[in-house]
C-alpha cells in the first residue's frame, strides 16, 4: 500500500506567538494614537485660553549686588506693595519696592538664625513681618519690617518649599520632602497636619506652592500628581484640579497665588502663568505679549490687590511685573 504524504502540522506556539505579537502591536498603536490626541487636545485648550499680557515691570540681572539675583525663586508682597524675593542660590531675601529698587537685604549662606541654606518660600503678613522657608536648614524662620530675626522653628521638616498666612491666624507650610502641610500658629506653635506619599485624594507627591482664599481653604501644588488640590482650614479636602499643562517635578517649580476671586499657578514647562477659577476650571494662560520666550521657567508668583502679578523668571533671573485684564478675551 503506498504511504501517503502527512500534512506539515502548524507550530501552535509559532501560532500563540503571532496572536501575542498582534495584540502587543495593538496595544502600542493605540497608545501611540491616544497620546497623539491628548496633545492635540491639550494643545487645543492652550492655544484657546492664551492671553498675551504687556510686562511693565521687570528687574534683575545675574549676581550678588543689590538687585541682582542667583537663582531667585519665590516671590511675595506687603501691604505697601513692597516686592520680597528668596534666593536659592544666593542664599538671601531681597526687599523691593513696588519698581524694583533695592531696598533691604536679609541674610546670607550658614547655618545660624539669620542665615539660610537654600530658601525658597514666602510670606509677609499684615504686621510686615517676614516668615521665609529656610529650605535646607529645614526650618522656618520669622524676621520683623527692618530684618531682624523674631522666630526660628523646625518641626520634622524636610526640605519646606511655600508657606501661607491666613485670616484665622495660621500658618500653613508644604513640607516637601515629607509629602505633607504642616499647620502653625503666626508664632510657630505647632497645630496639625495632614498628608503623606501618595496619589490618593489628600495624599501628595511633591507638594510645592501653597495660598489660601479669603476664606481660610488651601490650595497646594500637588506637583507629580499634576493637580491643585483644595482642602478647608482644617485639612479636610475638598476638591482636586487636574493641570494638564503641568509635566512634574523634574519640569515644573508650580508656586500658587490667590487674589480677587481666582488661583494663580506658575507653569514652567510652558514659561506661563495659569489663571483657574475656584471651581478649577482653567480661564487663561498668561503669556508675554511679542515675545516667545514667555516667562522663562516661571516659579514663584504673587499677584496684589490691583491685579499685578509678579513672576519670578528663574530662567533667566529676573523679576517681571503684568497687569490682569480687566475683561479676558471670550474664547
Amino acid at each position: 500500500m503506498p504511504k501517503t504524504k502527512k500534512k506539515p502540522l502548524k507550530s501552535k506556539k509559532s501560532k500563540k506567538g503571532l496572536k501575542v505579537f498582534l495584540l502587543l502591536f495593538g496595544l502600542i498603536a493605540l497608545t501611540v494614537l491616544l497620546y497623539q490626541v491628548v496633545n492635540v487636545l491639550n494643545k487645543a485648550v492652550y492655544e484657546s485660553k492664551s492671553v498675551q499680557v504687556n510686562v511693565d515691570v521687570e528687574w534683575g540681572t545675574p549676581g550678588d549686588g543689590p538687585g541682582q539675583f542667583k537663582e531667585p525663586q519665590d516671590v511675595a508682597t506687603d501691604q505697601q506693595g513692597n516686592v520680597y524675593v528668596s534666593e536659592f542660590s544666593g542664599h538671601r531675601i531681597q526687599k523691593f519696592d513696588a519698581n524694583g529698587t533695592p531696598l533691604l537685604s536679609i541674610g546670607k549662606e550658614g547655618k545660624d538664625e539669620g542665615e539660610f541654606e537654600q530658601p525658597s518660600g514666602l510670606f509677609v503678613d499684615i504686621q510686615g513681618d517676614i516668615y521665609v522657608c529656610d529650605t535646607f536648614n529645614h526650618r522656618i524662620q520669622k524676621f520683623d519690617p527692618t530684618g531682624e530675626v523674631l522666630k526660628t522653628w523646625s518641626h520634622g521638616f524636610f526640605g519646606p518649599r511655600s508657606i501661607v498666612g491666613t485670616s484665622q491666624n495660621r500658618l500653613y507650610v508644604t513640607d516637601t520632602g515629607n509629602h505633607k502641610i504642616q499647620v502653625f500658629d503666626m508664632d510657630g506653635n505647632f497645630l496639625s497636619e495632614w498628608g503623606h506619599f501618595g496619589t490618593a485624594n489628600g495624599l501628595f507627591r511633591e507638594p510645592v506652592g501653597i495660598t489660601a482664599d479669603p476664606q481660610g481653604n488651601v490650595y497646594v501644588a500637588d506637583s507629580d500628581n499634576l493637580r491643585i488640590q483644595k482642602f478647608d482650614p482644617n485639612g479636610k479636602f475638598l476638591a482636586a484640579y487636574k493641570i494638564s499643562t503641568w509635566k512634574g517635578k523634574n519640569d515644573e517649580t508650580p508656586y500658587l497665588s490667590f487674589s480677587n476671586g481666582f488661583l494663580y499657578a506658575s507653569n514652567a514647562s510652558r514659561n506661563a502663568v495659569l489663571q483657574l477659577n475656584t471651581n478649577g476650571k482653567l480661564t487663561a494662560i498668561f503669556n508675554r505679549k511679542n515675545d516667545k520666550s514667555g516667562f522663562p521657567w516661571a516659579a514663584g508668583i504673587a499677584v496684589d490687590g490691583q491685579n499685578h502679578v509678579f513672576v519670578v523668571e528663574k530662567g533667566n533671573g529676573k523679576i517681571a511685573r503684568f497687569t490682569v485684564p480687566p475683561v479676558l478675551p471670550s474664547k
